[in-house]
């Protein structure tokens, strides 16, 4: 059991040194954080449109006036009311446009670190890459957005039993975490040239899944311990979401490099 582990840890140290992946994980994040900020902003305008301003200023706003800095939230604050309010009809349309050619170009931003990971040769025209890039897309926002109507929205429920409550807070982030699942099952079924079998990509989604769990309750307890607020004020929000990003490209990075060697280990095995 030691051994194949020392195995495993090899092979995936491997994988992130003969192919970069640390480099390509900072590409990632770039181009997520291009993709999260129209994101959210899409999410604000939407929750604008159904009435719900009380889910950010009751909940999320909140949450936030205790974990950024007071300029930051200022700024998060104010830049939330012109997207729920003033600007919620060009975030609705244009921003939807945005953020699809975002995500999109997300996705895009993967092809080549996972088809180095899987061994796959890409054949693929530009054409067939940004149209499969955009089709991944939407299914991605999809799971994203489905997964922020269950655990926001799930906030709004109040059924007045302590059983119902704790009953109707697992059932929201048990889907949750489905739709994580099946985001990420979705990312490694579409974005590699080389389609991986059904069996595997359920294991590459779980464990990029997990991987990316671990990452963000570490993450979490780091800047816990570290106030980013008194060094970067406004910009800790910023800073945060940055290496946040990195964090997360590194985990579904090594998440997938876990899943690639198991499969090597699958087959030698017979």
């Amino acid at each position: 059991m030691k051994r194949d582990l020392r195995r495993l840890a090899s092979g995936v140290l491997k994988q992130f040194t003969k192919y970069d992946l640390l480099t390509y994980s900072s590409a990632i994040s770039f181009q997520v954080l291009y993709a999260v900020v129209p994101l959210v902003m899409l999410a604000l305008a939407a929750i604008g449109l159904v009435g719900e301003q009380s889910l950010w200023t009751k909940h999320i706003a909140r949450t936030l006036r205790h974990r950024l800095s007071p300029q930051a939230y200022t700024i998060g604050n104010r830049t939330a009311q012109h997207a729920m309010n003033g600007d919620r009809a060009a975030w609705l349309t244009i921003g939807l446009l945005v953020t699809l050619y975002g995500v999109a170009a997300s996705l895009r931003a993967m092809m080549t670190p996972l088809n180095e990971i899987y061994g796959a040769k890409e054949t693929r025209s530009w054409l067939n890459r940004f149209l499969v890039s955009l089709g991944g897309a939407v299914v991605v926002m999809v799971c994203i957005f489905g997964a922020m109507i269950v655990v926001l929205g799930g906030r709004l429920l109040h059924p007045g039993n302590v059983l119902l409550d704790v009953v109707v807070f697992l059932l929201r982030w048990v889907v949750a975490l489905a739709l994580l699942l099946l985001t990420n099952a979705a990312l490694i079924r579409i974005v590699p040239a080389k389609k991986r079998p059904v069996r595997w990509i359920s294991i590459g989604s779980a464990l990029a899944t997990v991987c990316w769990i671990g990452a963000t309750l570490g993450f979490g307890a780091y800047i816990s311990a570290v106030s980013y607020a008194s060094f970067y004020g406004a910009f800790a929000a910023i800073v945060l979401l940055l290496i946040y990003l990195h964090v997360s490209a590194i985990a579904f990075l090594v998440g997938v490099a876990v899943d690639s060697e198991l499969r090597e280990v699958s087959r030698s095995r017979g």
